[in-house]
């Protein structure tokens, strides 16, 4: 794939996610293996989603219905709201992201903060939770979403 990549870098899809994707680099920072798990859910690389998994979550009999959903729906754009440790010498780390996409027409956003951790000298994804949003101004209906999907609060977010 000669396009940027899908993650949000600058970078050439290839060069950045595609090398993780392809085993010709690793993941070095929890935020880097965050970023590869988006792209390869754009790709609908299961096979890369599941193995980045740790082994004591890996939901192997879900395969098929992840490769269902990642195929369904459209992705719009990864957002990085905040990393905590995850760098190249730590065990463990956390990285909040919103990741918005289309499905079914409707427009929508994953807001998660995800554990992630070190086995077998690699970070893989442990499990994420779903942070209460948290609304510092009034938003007007009107208004664009906070989730980043570019949509009016009215047709996004308002009801969910």
């Amino acid at each position: 794939m000669n396009q940027n990549c899908f993650c949000g870098h600058s970078s050439m899809y290839i060069d950045c996610c595609g090398a993780i994707h392809s085993g010709k680099r690793n993941a070095q920072t929890a935020q880097d293996l965050m970023r590869s798990r988006y792209s390869a859910f754009v790709t609908a690389d299961v096979d890369y989603i599941l193995k980045t998994y740790a082994s004591k979550t890996r939901p192997i009999q879900q395969r098929e219905e992840i490769l269902e959903w990642a195929l369904t729906v459209e992705w719009r754009g990864l957002k990085i709201l905040s990393a905590e440790k995850g760098e190249e010498n730590d065990l463990i780390g956390w990285v909040e992201f919103q990741a918005s996409y289309c499905e079914n027409g409707e427009e929508k956003c994953i807001h998660e903060k995800s554990l992630f951790e070190r086995e077998n000298g690699a970070w893989v994804y442990v499990s994420g939770e779903y942070p209460e949003r948290k609304i510092e101004k009034q938003i007007n209906r009107n208004d664009l979403c906070f989730c980043g999907s570019g949509r009016k609060f009215k047709k996004c977010c308002m009801n969910k």
